[in-house]
């Protein structure tokens, strides 16, 4: 019988004594992790030994249901295998709350977390990927793991989040690397997915047979991309690679484009003219509403599928770029910010968003340009000279620093408190810039 959610939510609250969830401490895993048995405290087999107490026998029962479990997950009965993972953490006693770290518990939740998106239940696979996570935040596993189902739930961005950091706490991890590389696909950012599906294949070739036409898709659409840019030269180095990797592939899809396409006929009643609004607009549309009520994860991905419906739209790039630098994420919005200004070309919006994400960057220089750049198609914008004061004072010019923080000042008196500490630091550091010159001078001059 397949035991919900709710069965086992009950179960955290269980309060075995400290040794049952010690004796996991070895919990197996079919990919490597030990053999419990060899750390379960046994009774002396002596006729004179007490008999085993409740915390001893429950460990013995987690013990066996977790070796149950994990062969059955092997053998592909993923119902059952969900039924022996949950008596296991019922047996173990584990309980989230408080935070400890116990690798074990997280090897359970992590294994019925796999039986469960194997069985098509992403959304409660994801649940126990957390609980693992919670149990054990540095083990790369369970992230990869939760990257997979995130990206099953159409989620890419916390996909995307969690398989990066997978990677973080493990660089060789092939897996993590796939999966990244099939989120940024779907996002249509080829240029990412084609270095992470080529990693995964150095970090394990084994995953050949797969990874190669996955490869070879992101090559041949990366080309289209290319092409529709005005790239012929790039584009044709991509399709050529795209040959290579997946002759078949290209071959149906050159072959799809060549058939010609029959055009259907709407038929449009006579009423009140209404504005067409394409599937693209509506998420834009929602992406944006998301976004002004602070909801950030849920108006990503409104985002991106608009610019998966629509990847010529320059305005879900620039919200999606806004959302993701607001989050603290400035290296993607970055991405996002440059992929707009390829389709509509430099705008002083897309100058000063740049400028910002350089900033927060520490890429002092380039937000300075960034800003200079959005200065000359608004030369009263307040805000950016306040903000190229702020990367000259990260460059130590101090005196350009201190000419445009009070030209931000003197164009929006409300900036006067925000940027009083920076001009304070610029007009400190340039009289002791001063004072160390005169110092100098005076060492030179002075006789032997």
């Amino acid at each position: 019988m397949l035991c919900s959610r709710s069965h086992f939510v009950a179960f955290r609250s269980c309060g075995l004594a400290a040794v049952a969830i010690l004796g996991m401490a070895g919990c197996s895993r079919p990919t490597g992790d030990a053999d419990v048995s060899a750390n379960v405290a046994k009774p002396a087999a002596t006729s004179s030994a007490p008999a085993p107490g409740p915390a001893v026998v429950a460990t013995n029962q987690a013990v066996e249901q977790t070796e149950t479990g994990s062969k059955l997950l092997e053998a592909g009965d993923y119902e059952q295998a969900v039924e022996q993972f949950t008596l296991a953490i019922k047996s173990a006693g584990v309980n989230v709350e408080p935070v400890v770290v116990d690798n074990a518990a997280a090897s359970l939740y992590r294994k019925r977390g796999i039986a469960y998106l194997r069985m098509g239940f992403p959304d409660t696979a994801k649940e126990d990927f957390t609980d693992a996570i919670t149990f054990a935040p540095a083990d790369p596993a369970s992230y990869e793991q939760r990257a997979i189902a995130y990206m099953q739930l159409g989620d890419l961005f916390n996909a995307v989040r969690d398989a990066t950091q997978a990677i973080r706490l493990n660089p060789r991890n092939a897996a993590a690397y796939h999966t990244r590389g099939l989120v940024y696909l779907r996002r249509q950012q080829f240029e990412r997915a084609v270095p992470d599906l080529e990693q995964a294949l150095v970090e394990d070739p084994t995953l050949t047979a797969v990874v190669t036409p996955q490869l070879g898709e992101a090559y041949y659409r990366w080309s289209e991309q290319l092409d529709d840019d005005g790239d012929e030269a790039a584009a044709a180095e991509k399709m050529a690679a795209a040959n290579r990797l997946a002759p078949e592939y290209v071959r149906r899809q050159i072959a799809l484009a060549a058939t010609p396409e029959v055009e259907e006929v709407e038929v449009i009643e006579q009423t009140v003219a209404k504005p067409i609004v394409s599937e693209a607009d509506e998420h834009f549309g929602r992406g944006v509403e998301l976004q002004q009520r602070g909801e950030n994860d849920q108006a990503i991905i409104e985002f991106t599928e608009s610019i998966t419906l629509d990847r010529d739209q320059t305005a879900a790039y620039l919200r999606r770029g806004e959302t993701l630098l607001a989050m603290n994420f400035p290296d993607t919005a970055l991405a996002d910010f440059q992929s707009a200004e390829a389709r509509s070309g430099p705008t002083a919006e897309i100058h000063r968003l740049q400028a910002r994400t350089y900033l927060a960057l520490e890429s002092p220089h380039r937000a300075a340009m960034s800003a200079t750049d959005a200065l000359h198609d608004n030369p009263s914008d307040a805000s950016m000279y306040a903000l190229r004061g702020e990367a000259y004072l990260q460059m130590e010019n101090w005196d350009r620093a201190i000419a445009d923080l009070e030209e931000a000042i003197r164009r929006d008196p409300k900036l006067k408190e925000s940027l009083t500490p920076s001009l304070a630091a610029a007009q400190k550091g340039r009289e002791e810039a001063r004072a160390k010159q005169m110092q100098t001078a005076y060492s030179i001059t002075m006789p032997e």
